[in-house]
């Protein structure tokens, strides 16, 4: 089993602290030194505002305020915390105030990730501010038939996590609509499943419904739904890994970060596959490059540097998941 080696590893931990902020180097030494969730939610409260949202802490706009899309980068720290903070820790507190006021029942899910203000500094244009009306829907087999997971099941996945500071008929109505959207199109039993959506090789809902699926309380629920989504393991991932030199895709363990990913026993030997190949694409520098541009614009330049240097800090905690590291 080909691993990191240590001098890669100083390299790659030199990197992420010379290039990259504050809650990059918490991450570190989350998961590389103490593992203390305290001392890990200390640094990102730091980013989270008044009103339970968070700013800064996503690298592909230099908007600083707080939004939905930055809040999404918080829950996924939270997910990936070997002990979660507590119901009451006042972050999560404030964080799910944030997320219940923006959740519209009117379709079942929330609206634009981005915020106005993304428009008005530098960002990649895949994650601007769209504007697009939030347009009600009637009827309830339209909402789960018209459902979003891209960038916003990670809301309900963080709904079903704390369950306990939601109301019941809230917390019911939110989580309804992905239980349902994955029973009746994703699975091939279903009379409703739609082999276009895997036919078209988009990987964003199928790994986003990665996050949400182990947050459910139910386990019975919890279980089917896994199976569901292991019938098309491998159908949004890459496996040309040679593609990820000069393109932007997913190859299996971009997705499937860890070896308790609910995924990860359907595809193990690619994972650990393309664990390897990603070993070998580090830079001299220590960074894992993304092999394509932002943009030639300078505060483009300055985003892509943030970006990789989270980008390697995250494949660092990956491999050390899977035990890829001579530390």
């Amino acid at each position: 089993m080909k691993k990191l080696t240590h001098e890669n590893f100083m390299k790659a931990r030199e990197y992420i602290f010379s290039s990259s902020d504050d809650i990059n180097h918490a991450w570190f030494r989350y998961n590389f030194e103490n593992s203390d969730t305290d001392a890990f939610m200390h640094v990102l409260a730091k980013y989270q505002h008044d009103n339970g949202g968070f700013g800064g802490i996503y690298y592909e706009f230099d908007y600083q305020g707080p939004c939905l899309k930055s809040t999404e980068i918080a829950i996924k720290y939270i997910l990936k915390l070997k002990v979660k903070p507590s119901a009451a820790h006042p972050v999560i507190q404030k964080m799910m105030n944030y997320i219940l006021e923006r959740y519209h029942p009117e379709i079942g899910n929330w609206g634009d990730p981005a915020v106005p203000e993304v428009n008005d500094g530098v960002y990649n244009h895949w994650v601007r501010y769209r504007g697009d009306p939030i347009i009600p829907i009637a009827s309830v087999d339209e909402r789960i038939e018209k459902y979003d997971a891209n960038e916003k099941v990670c809301f309900a996945a963080f709904v079903a996590l704390y369950s306990e500071l939601v109301p019941e008929e809230l917390y019911r109505d939110i989580i309804k609509y992905p239980i349902e959207y994955i029973f009746r199109y994703y699975d091939e039993n279903s009379p409703d499943y739609r082999r276009d959506i895997f036919d078209e090789g988009v990987p964003y809902d199928f790994e986003y419904f990665q996050w949400f699926v182990p947050c459910l309380k139910d386990n019975d629920t919890a279980y089917k739904l896994i199976s569901i989504l292991r019938q098309n393991p491998t159908a949004f991932m890459e496996l040309d890994f040679s593609k990820s030199d000069y393109e932007y895709v997913h190859l299996p363990c971009d997705a499937i970060d860890s070896p308790d990913n609910i995924i990860y026993p359907a595809v193990k030997d690619l994972v650990d596959d393309s664990l390897e190949f990603r070993i070998k694409q580090q830079s001299n520098d220590g960074r894992w490059p993304l092999g394509w541009t932002f943009g030639e614009d300078e505060g483009l330049r300055k985003l892509q540097t943030l970006y990789e240097a989270h980008r390697t800090m995250l494949i660092l905690a990956a491999l050390g998941r899977f035990g890829r590291i001579e530390i």
